[in-house]
Order: structure tokens, then sequence, then C-alpha cells
């Protein structure tokens, strides 16, 4: 009896099993009388069970077979048996698994199948005639043509006895390792020298390379002499495939310390979950490899942009996104923020008609997970958060796989949209050493950069996402309707919040709030200084104009409006100049004035603006005449002497010898006046406190009064050719957030 019959059990003899206590048996043959010819692997011993009734040790037998299966024992791939390694690789996939890798694996098995049940077997001279009548037009339809005889006589090595399964039949190309073509005694050097590269940082798989290719050479050399074959030498990619095999998290750690290791193999806790939309957020920051205008018409070069990106961790959607020049600041993801809760409103029409959910991309999330960014750690960011009613949690510090999910929507960012456009990876220096202008050739302006980042959002909205098996707005569209959205319905509210505070801020009645060259007025600036006027200290008003000081906010991504506090609100003021400021940043303002600064040196240079300078001087003191009289008597008086009246002796310049303390010689000289006839004389600007004068000079007092008045009157001090800075608005006291 060489099997069992079909109504027991098939594909059990010549196949490998180990059994529920762990030993690995080799059902060889059947020996007839029901009994088993069992063999223990890999020593090949007979394998004998105890005989329950007599306690003998005997063959197994087919009753011992039904048990053992009963018990768990099972089946497995070993290389003793017809069920090779590859097979039980693809034993492992399911039926629809399998189809899916290869299709053709259902032909095989229905022609397999149809050949052993006629009793066709690979020696068959009928093989032939028999694949045609099986190789219908249904087939010929389905699969293409008829695969060649020689083709179907190796698939019957796949067969187990009477048995087939289409996991026999799946095609394995390219899904095991393929057997290796190099001599074993080159498989043992390689096997020799591979751990090199793990025990040492500083070797690169080059040098194992080279110490395989020197030992073969040698070996080779000894081959050569002893008339032997040579040895073939191993190609680079060999090497570094037996060299990465042996990488794990022990070897990784030898090579690149337990920190790498710790990063790259071990987890970072439970991670992020989460089972409705805004529950949780993702916040983070990236430089773009590309050079970017400023403004196309001023040609003016911006260098790399930074992103601040917001995504909602359960649909993936971008809330808001934030495009600067500047490294990110606590202001930045406040206006990130901002985005964020506004609504999408500049959607074209016929996107907006399609997919109405575009316009609807905004909420407040419940937590927003962010890295220990010092824009991101710094308490401000987290008092902002908590004033809006968000949590704030920190990522472990070095992993970066915690957020995982941003980080990724970075690279597509950069593969689908940066990497295609010009400019992209070089910064200005580089492309001026290129000879390239990075002003006219190879940029992108901020305006074209927003509106490709704009289409790039769109397709990534409505592109299938392999993470949530979903479009990000399909998932999003489905949770608003599931659960809804959480806003932030007091926007006035988010804007005081997440602005910069200016303290001690001088707003007046004409001139309202000035700051970074720009006003702010409006249809409040009234009600702010009739709230605030009773309230300023007498010692601080002004004699031109009503004025008040207070705290304002400004928001710096957007200089259009800024809040006034009044004491228990605060009011929005509007920018003089609404259409150059409204949704202009700070740092863009501050570019074009220093724009604006460069083309007006360019025109003219310091020395003729100076000269320019003196000429109107010049005129003026021709039109007022009198002006040099007036400057003449004040200076006489200053210095005790007639203005009309010439020196009544010859002044002569001496300099004293130089020393190394500092201490010259006196210089013998004869002054004009024993006495300063000024002594006494009452200063033509007093300070604060009076003088105090004895009595016996009271009189002389009284009647210079009038000239030192008179004096006072008329005389200024020079004003300077350059004009001396003014106090920028720029350098204001604390900020809030900072």
């Amino acid at each position: 009896m060489k099997n069992f019959r079909r109504s027991e059990i098939n594909g059990v003899l010549g196949s490998t099993f180990i059994t529920s206590g762990g030993v690995k048996l080799l059902i060889e043959r059947d020996l007839g009388d029901d009994l088993l010819h069992v063999i223990t692997l890999p020593g090949g011993a007979t394998y004998r069970v105890e005989d329950p009734q007599t306690g003998e040790m005997t063959l197994p037998d087919k009753g011992w077979l039904e048990r053992e299966l009963a018990e768990g024992m099972r089946k497995v791939g070993d290389a003793n048996g017809p069920v090779a390694p590859v097979r039980a690789a693809a034993a492992l996939h399911d039926p629809e698994e399998i189809l899916s890798k290869d299709p053709y694996a259902a032909a095989r098995l229905r022609l397999m199948l149809t050949l052993l049940e006629h009793g066709v077997d690979a020696s068959d001279p009928r093989l032939s005639q028999a694949i045609d009548s099986i190789w219908d037009a249904s087939m010929v339809e389905k699969f293409g043509r008829r695969p060649p005889t020689s083709t179907v006589r190796t698939w019957f090595s796949r067969c187990r006895e009477e048995s087939v399964e289409l996991a026999d039949m799946m095609s394995m190309s390219g899904r095991v390792p393929r057997r290796t073509r190099l001599n074993p005694f080159v498989e043992e050097i390689i096997e020799q020298e591979r751990p090199r590269y793990w025990a040492n940082r500083g070797t690169k798989q080059v040098d194992v390379l080279a110490a395989v290719v020197a030992r073969l050479v040698a070996e080779n050399l000894r081959r050569k002499v002893a008339g032997e074959s040579e040895l073939d030498m191993p190609g680079k990619e060999t090497v570094r495939r037996r060299i990465t095999e042996m990488e794990c998290r022990e070897t990784y750690a030898e090579k690149f310390g337990e920190k790498a290791a710790r990063r790259k193999y071990d987890g970072s806790g439970r991670g992020l979950h989460t089972s409705r939309i805004l529950q949780v957020a993702l916040m983070d920051d990236t430089v773009v490899d590309m050079v970017t205008c400023l403004d196309a018409d001023r040609a003016m070069v911006a260098g790399r942009p930074h992103l601040c990106v917001i995504m909602d961790a359960h649909s993936r959607v971008i809330l808001g996104l934030v495009a600067g020049f500047e490294p990110p600041t606590v202001h930045t993801a406040a206006q990130c923020l901002r985005l964020a809760n506004a609504p999408k409103l500049d959607v074209r029409p016929d996107r907006r008609a399609r997919y109405p959910a575009l316009c609807t991309i905004n909420g407040k999330p419940a937590k927003i997970v962010t890295d220990n960014g010092a824009n991101y750690a710094a308490p401000g960011f987290t008092e902002m958060l908590l004033d809006l009613g968000i949590a704030h949690e920190l990522t472990p510090v070095g992993a970066p796989r915690h957020k995982a999910t941003i980080e990724r929507f970075f690279r597509t960012f950069n593969t689908f949209l940066i990497d295609k456009l010009p400019g992209a990876t070089l910064d200005p220096s580089v492309l001026r050493k290129l000879g390239i202008d990075p002003t006219s050739e190879a940029v992108v302006t901020i305006t074209e950069l927003k509106e490709l980042i704009g289409e790039f959002l769109y397709l990534y909205h409505i592109t299938h996402h392999s993470g949530i098996d979903a479009a990000p707005l399909d998932k999003w569209h489905r949770g608003t309707l599931a659960h809804g959205r959480d806003l932030i319905l007091d926007t006035r509210k988010l804007e005081i919040v997440t602005g910069v505070t200016v303290h001690r801020k001088r707003v007046t009645a004409n001139g309202g709030v000035r700051m970074f060259g720009m006003q702010w007025k409006g249809e409040n600036l009234p009600d702010v200084v009739n709230k605030l006027v009773a309230k300023e200290p007498h010692s601080t008003r002004l004699d031109a104009t009503v004025a008040v000081t207070t705290k304002v906010k400004y928001n710096p991504e957007d200089m259009l409006y800024v809040h006034v506090f009044v004491g228990d609100d605060w009011l929005r003021l509007e920018n003089t100049q609404p259409d150059y400021s409204a949704g202009l940043s700070l740092w863009q303002h501050r570019q074009i004035k220093e724009w604006a600064q460069r083309q007006s040196m360019q025109f003219s240079t310091v020395a003729e603006r100076l000269v320019a300078r003196d000429e109107l001087n010049r005129t003026i003191r021709e039109t007022f005449p009198d002006m040099n009289n007036r400057e003449r008597r004040a200076m006489a008086r200053m210095v005790g002497a007639d203005p009309t009246a010439r020196p009544a002796f010859d002044v002569s310049w001496a300099e004293a010898e130089h020393r190394h303390d500092g201490l010259g010689p006196v210089i013998e000289h004869q002054v004009p006046a024993e006495d300063r006839p000024d002594a006494y004389r009452v200063p033509s600007r007093p300070g604060f406190a009076k003088s105090v004068i004895d009595d016996e000079h009271d009189e002389d007092l009284d009647a210079d009064d009038g000239d030192a008045d008179t004096a006072a009157s008329v005389f200024r001090p020079a004003r300077p050719i350059i004009e001396p800075s003014q106090i920028d608005d720029d350098e204001f006291g604390d900020e809030e957030y900072r």
C-alpha cells in the first residue's frame, strides 16, 4: 500500500510534521497493516510511540496520526519532503491574495487538476494532446494562449501525490531568495569578513569588499600554481546584500550607538489614535528647498521659504498652511491656527461646485501635538492654546516617528511639487556661482508659490490616501456629517489671543496708532480716545493733540487691523492704506522698506545728499538775513564780548607735547580777563529747580532778566547736517507670546 486511500487523508506520506511537543517528524511511507514509517528530523532515527495498553515502544499507526492531528500536530514545509520551502512561502497567502499577486495561478490549477484526474503525468506521451483538449477557447480568452508542454512538465514537481492546491501553483518568481551561484568557499570568506562592517563605525561596505577581493586574489594565485580552477569574484551588490542580512538592533547599536538604535528600532509609545475628526491635530514646520522671489516687479530674492502646517490626524486634511521667510516663531504658529479656524472661501467656483466640502476644511482641534521646537516648547504657545481651549502635547524627544503622518506629508509635498519647480534645492549664493541670476532666472514668486500650494492641496485632498484607505476630503466630509465641527466662533477673541502685544503705546486723536512706518485709524478711534483720555496722567498729556497710552495688539502676518485696549474691551482700528496692507506680513513690509531705501541709495550718493542739504540751509539764510545777526548776538552774549567788536589781541595756537600718561606740561598763557563777567548770569535755559543766588545780586538779576529772555528766545543750537535717527516704533517693550 503506497498511500492513504482517497476516503482517508491525502498528502501525508513524504511530508514533514511538527508535533504539539515540538518534535519534527517525517512520515516516510506506509508499511501496511495501518503502520507508518516515521523518522525524526534532522537525525533520521525511527520514531516509536508507547503502546497505551502494554507500555511497549511500537511503530506509529494511522490512529496515532489522527490523534496527533487532533492534538495540534501540523504540517510544515521542509527540504526533506516534497513540500519545498519555496512553496511554504506561498501557503501563507489566502486565495484572494494569491490571485491578486498571480492571476495565472488559477489557470495552472485548473489545468493540473484536470490532468491528475485523467491520470496523466509528466512522462505520459498523451500530455500534449491532453493539454490541447483542456485549454479550450474559454481558457484562451481568459488566460491567453496555452503554455508549452515543457513548462507544464515542470509544474508536476509542485504537485503532491493525488493532491494540488492553489498555493502550489503560485509563481514565486521574485518573492523568494534566489539560489546562490557563488562557490561555497567564496561565501565562507564573505561570511567571515562582513562582521567587520558592523564592528567599527568607520568601516564602509567597500572596505569589506576590498578585504574579500584581496583574500580571493591570494587564493586564486595558490589555485593557479596548483592547477585548480580559479574562483569568481563577488560583485559589490552581492557583498552589500550579505552585509545588510546581518542588520538587526544589536548590530546597528554596535555600529551607530545605542541612541541611534533606540531611535530606529524601539517604539515611541502607543502612538496617535483618533476616532473622529478634530480630535487630534498635528503641527510642524519645514524648510522648502527652493529659491523664492518676494516680488516679481521688484525682483527681490527672499530665500528659502518656511512652511508651518497643521493637519487633522484622523482625516489627514490640511487645516492650515503658512508660507514665510523667517524662522518659525510663535507668531507663525498663531497665524496657522487662524487659518485653520477660517473657512476656505477662495476655492475656484468649478471646484466648489464639484467638491463643496473644500470650503469647510476648518475647525478647532481638541488637542494639538507638536515636536519640541523652540517655537512650540515656549510657554507662550501653550498659554495661547489654553486661552483658546486647546490641549497641547509634546512628542517624545528624538522620536520623529511619533508624528510620522505629517512628516510623510512633507515628503509628498516635495515629491509632487517642489522637486518639479525651477530653483529647487539651490540657494541664491549657489545660483550666482553657477552664473544664474536668482532675481530673474530659476525662481518662483511668492504669489506663484501660494497658487501652486493651493493647486497641490486640491490634488492632495481628492486623491486616495493609502494610510486611511480613502481620499482625505471624503473622510473629512463623512466625519463632519457624523460628528460635526468645532469652531472658535468668536473670531475677535482669536485675533486678540494670538496677536502680538505692544505695551505703553501712544494713540493720538489726530494720528491714531503709528508703528512700523504705518498708521491705523478708523471709526473706533474717537471711542478709544474718549474712554481713555480721562485716565491719562496729567504729566504725559500733549499740548498739540489729545493722546492716550494703552496696549495695542497686531497680527504680524496681516497688518490691516490692530486692536486697542480700552480698559474693558478691545476696539479695532484699520490701516490707512488698506490696499497695501491687506494680507501683508510685517516681514514683507520691512523687505519693501529696505528695497525702497536701496533704490534711493542707488539714485544719489551720501555726498550728493549732504551738498544738497547745505545748499538748502544757505538758501534759508539768504531768505532770512536777520537770522545771522541773531546767531551772532547769541554767541557774543555767551562769551561776554561785543558782537561787532574785533579781538583786541591776536590769538596764537600752541600744542603741548605728548606724554604716555596723558599729563602734558602746562602751556604758559595770558587770559583776557581774570573774572568771568557772566559768572552770576542766569542760564538762558534754566533747569527744573531755581538757582539760589545771594541777595546782594538780586537787583542785577532783575535787570538782566530781559537780556536773558531775549537770548533764550533768539538763540538755538545749530542743527546738524545729518538728522539724528528717530526712535523706531519697532523698539517697543515686552510682547506677549514672544
